[in-house]
């Protein structure tokens, strides 16, 4: 603990910064309500000044004028809001740590203090307090007291370390600070770890560890792929990278556009939302896979959720009728299936385009040339949609050209009827429209591709599919599968999940895609429930960007058989620089509930924990569910009463959890969140099934019903597991019959 000496010199350097922070904060918001003023007088004027018309041509360069200034002030005054609110964050905890760090060659030892965001004396022009991604700032997360080096902007800095001080301020007051010689003192961690949970995941910048700080300042490599075990703080980690990455903006030209989060379900997007504008970052748009279906397909098609899927699988009839839901998506999703839609798009261009002779002003073009020429084309590197338009294009300029010859044919016919009552020019021009518009139609008939229409076509002929996948390693039950599609097919607005996938590849590959050019960084969660197929839907859409991809092998829940989370996405992506980071460390949970969830495992299970001790996790036994859901009561009670704010009761499915929420929906205040019903707020007491669980982590954990009936099967192990380690404080299993065998 600090001395009096250094406790009043710390004491010192607070209230001078909060008086800065004050003194910055009164000027800018008078700054602002000038801002404001002017703002309002800018848009009167322009109002009163300018066109509302865009047919009043002379005046619309004034309106240019004015918008032009109007943009520049709008930027200034959001600009100002940013930093008000950053000084007012940084009023309630300016700093949490401090380092003395002397360069190489001088005599001088500078006093660094680190927080979320750069604290600059405008008259010294001394920075006060630096930002947590600042490249000096690294060094508190990576080194111990001794010589170090860090890379800034002027190249390799050396020098050398002689304190580490860490600090806890809340509500601009001194609570204390203490000296380390480590990365980040287990008295620190511990103290954020055992708070308790809120609606939204929390940042984590004065408890970022070595290994997660190395991951948030990579800029060397174009993939990043984490293995991290339940509570490494991966998600986290990734959403901390995004704010560093976008820190480094001017140098990266990045900005919130340009960066995007792929979440498992829109669930888990509202749980992150609130950790970049805590970082003082824009939110940037996160997406799951049925966002960018349907931003595909413009809405014309939909398909079922991930959340759906995962449904029907753990409530399948039987044993037999879930492994066969398991192989469709597993076969649907496999590199075996990509290949086979790769050979039919080329099937398709070499025996299902239906050219038809073109003719035009007695002139035509056989199918024979146009078969030819688009065959050529497949010599570009380009989608067949692509190709077929080119075709498109060219016979329509042919006709472009021709049309003046055509209309004046038109006209002389015109001329010689005589029992039509329109003026000739524009009955003339009428008639070639019209004439235009029926070839125009026409051609459309071959040169459209409709990609889910294709992708029935596949399916449609047993034997086509047969010859087009000769070679490949099917599936035993193919021919099931192959009757499951085409009647899963009949509904365009209600498509298999592994379907919709599929179809989103085929149509990338078939049509192209230039929607998210502008995209620079893909994060990409929950890796390990996706399959090849997804990972090349991600290199094809977002063919400018890097990736930063994490999950947890041990967390896979739809899959039977694991796809690697590492060599197998490496050589999807193919970048020239890659990387795999594994996490092995968890925070998350207690000690206790750590080693009780980390028996599931088995001998696989590589995870450290840290030591925070608390109560052992209960198994609790009830003779009849009645009694098991009083029992809950009781327990969510005490759980309440222990200050726990956030509690969840996690069910195998959802039709448990629906059934469980009527039941004690009358006995006590309780929230039932649902897969059609993303709107729910994620704090209070919660009933879920396990898959909305993912990712999401709780003060308090109940799970119910965790007998042998309910969880007997390996993948029953994972949703178990998934279950128990959302907990942060408190874990009980209820059960009635016998307990589940892999607690016994």
């Amino acid at each position: 603990m600090a001395d009096s000496g250094k406790y009043s010199e710390e004491i010192k350097y607070l209230d001078e910064i909060i008086n800065l922070l004050k003194n910055k904060l009164e000027y800018e918001t008078n700054q602002l309500e000038n801002q404001k003023s002017d703002l309002i007088e800018s848009r009167r004027e322009m109002w009163e000044n300018t066109t509302h018309s865009s047919a009043d041509f002379d005046k619309l360069t004034d309106f240019n004028q004015y918008l032009s200034a109007l943009q520049a002030q709008t930027f200034t005054y959001t600009e100002l809001a940013k930093r008000i609110l950053r000084y007012e964050k940084m009023l309630e905890s300016p700093y949490f740590a401090r380092i003395d760090f002397t360069e190489e060659g001088y005599d001088d030892t500078e006093k660094i203090y680190i927080g979320l965001f750069n604290l600059m004396d405008d008259e010294t022009h001394e920075i006060k307090v630096y930002d947590w991604r600042a490249p000096i700032s690294g060094i508190y997360y990576r080194n111990e007291i001794g010589p170090v080096e860090y890379k800034a902007p002027a190249g390799l800095i050396k020098g050398f370390v002689s304190l580490k001080r860490q600090f806890k301020i809340t509500k601009g007051k001194m609570e204390y600070f203490f000296d380390s010689n480590i990365n980040i003192l287990d008295e620190m961690l511990m103290v954020a770890l055992s708070k308790n949970m809120t609606s939204k995941m929390k940042t984590i910048v004065e408890t970022i560890q070595k290994q997660q700080d190395l991951i948030i300042r990579d800029l060397f490599n174009d993939l990043l792929l984490v293995q991290g075990v339940a509570g490494s703080g991966k998600s986290s980690v990734a959403l901390h990278r995004i704010a560093y990455l976008m820190y480094q903006g001017l140098n990266l030209k990045l900005s919130a556009n340009n960066v995007i989060v792929i979440s498992p379900n829109p669930l888990f997007s509202k749980y992150i939302s609130n950790v970049l504008p805590e970082l003082g970052e824009e939110n940037i748009n996160e997406y799951t896979f049925e966002n960018i279906f349907l931003k595909l397909f413009e809405n014309k098609l939909s398909m079922k959720t991930k959340s759906e899927n995962f449904e029907n699988i753990i409530t399948a009839v039987s044993e037999e009728k879930r492994n066969f839901l398991r192989s469709y998506d597993e076969f649907k999703g496999s590199f075996v299936f990509l290949n086979i839609i790769d050979r039919f798009i080329k099937y398709y261009e070499r025996k299902l385009v239906s050219f038809e002779d073109v003719y035009y002003n007695g002139k035509i073009i056989e199918k024979r040339e146009l078969a030819k020429a688009f065959l050529l084309s497949g010599k570009l590197d380009m989608p067949t949609g692509k190709k077929l338009k080119i075709i498109e294009n060219r016979i329509l300029e042919k006709v472009r050209n021709n049309r003046i010859e055509r209309r004046n044919k038109i006209e002389k016919i015109v001329n010689e009827l005589n029992n039509h009552e329109f003026e000739i020019m524009s009955f003339t021009r009428l008639l070639s429209a019209k004439e235009t518009q029926a070839l125009t139609e026409r051609l459309r008939k071959f040169t459209e591709l409709e990609s889910f229409e294709l992708y029935k076509k596949l399916f449609s002929d047993i034997n086509i599919f047969k010859k087009i996948s000769k070679g490949l390693d099917l599936p035993e039950n193919i021919d099931e599968i192959i009757s499951c599609t085409n009647t899963a097919l009949g509904d365009p607005f209600n498509i298999p999940y592994a379907d919709g996938i599929a179809l989103m590849y085929l149509k990338i590959k078939a049509e192209g895609c230039d929607l998210f050019s502008d995209i620079k960084q893909v994060v990409v969660d929950e890796a390990q429930d996706y399959y090849h197929m997804h990972y090349y839907i991600l290199k094809d859409l977002y063919r400018y960007a890097r990736f930063t991809i994490v999950g947890d092998k041990n967390q896979s829940i739809e899959k039977s058989s694991e796809l690697p989370l590492h060599d197998d996405i490496i050589s999807i992506f193919n970048f020239e620089k890659s990387s795999k980071v594994f996490l092995n460390k968890s925070y998350r949970s207690s000690y206790e509930i750590g080693k009780f969830s980390a028996k599931l495992l088995g001998g696989e299970n590589s995870t450290e924990f840290f030591k925070r001790n608390e109560e052992e996790p209960a198994i609790i036994k009830s003779s009849s569910i009645s009694n098991l859901q009083e029992e809950i009561v009781k327990t969510i009670e005490k759980y309440s009463s222990q200050g726990f704010s956030s509690i969840a009761v996690i069910c195998k499915n959802r039709k448990e959890a629906s059934n469980l929420y009527f039941n004690l929906s009358n006995k006590i205040k309780i929230k039932l969140v649902d897969y059609l019903d993303y709107d729910s707020v994620l704090e209070g007491i919660l009933i879920l099934p396990v898959y909305l669980a993912k990712g999401l982590e709780f003060d308090a954990v109940i799970v119910y019903e965790a007998n042998n009936s309910n969880y007997n099967t390996e993948f029953d192990k994972k949703l178990l597991y998934i279950a128990c380690t959302r907990a942060l404080h408190r874990l009980s299993l209820f059960y009635t019959g016998e307990l589940t065998k892999f607690f016994e």
